[in-house]
C-alpha cells in the first residue's frame, strides 16, 4: 500500500509532465494561430488523474484576447490525444482550461511598485537638493 507521500511526489510529478507536454503543443502548434503567447502557469490534478484543470496566461504585443480560453477548449481534443500518446497513463485526463489570473495580479503589483520606486527616487533626489541647502545654512 502506497502511503500519502508517494501519492503527492507522483500526483506532483504527473501534473508537471503533463504541464510540458500542454506548453510544447501549444508552441509547436497553436502560438500563430492565437496571434500571441499562451503560457501554463500550472496544472491541478485529482490522485485518480481523470480531469486536469489548465491554469494559462496570455501575452501578446496587441494586447488582451479574451477568446483565447475558447479557442484552447477547441483544442482540447487534440491536446488530450498528445498526452495520451505521450504518457501511457490508465486515463487521459480531460482537459479544462482557465485564465489564471494570479500572473495578472503579480504584474499589477509589480507596476505599482515600480511606479512607487520611481516617485521615491524622484522626491529623494528633489529632497536631497533641500537638505543640503539647509545643512549650508
Amino acid at each position: 500500500m502506497k502511503n500519502a507521500g508517494d501519492n503527492n511526489r507522483r500526483k506532483e510529478r504527473v501534473e508537471r509532465e503533463v504541464q510540458q507536454i500542454i506548453s510544447s503543443y501549444l508552441i509547436q502548434n497553436l502560438q500563430t494561430e492565437l496571434n500571441g503567447l499562451v503560457t501554463v502557469s500550472r496544472v491541478q490534478m485529482p490522485l485518480d488523474f481523470r480531469t486536469a484543470k489548465v491554469y494559462t496566461t496570455f501575452f501578446s504585443q496587441d494586447g488582451e484576447n479574451p477568446k483565447y480560453i475558447d479557442e484552447l477548449k477547441r483544442w482540447a481534443p487534440d491536446i488530450q490525444r498528445e498526452i495520451d500518446n505521450k504518457l501511457k497513463m490508465r486515463y487521459c485526463p480531460k482537459l479544462t482550461f482557465l485564465e489564471d489570473e494570479s500572473t495578472e495580479d503579480i504584474l499589477k503589483i509589480e507596476r505599482i511598485i515600480a511606479e512607487i520606486s520611481k516617485k521615491n527616487a524622484s522626491s529623494a533626489t528633489g529632497s536631497d537638493s533641500d537638505d543640503s541647502s539647509e545643512s549650508e545654512d
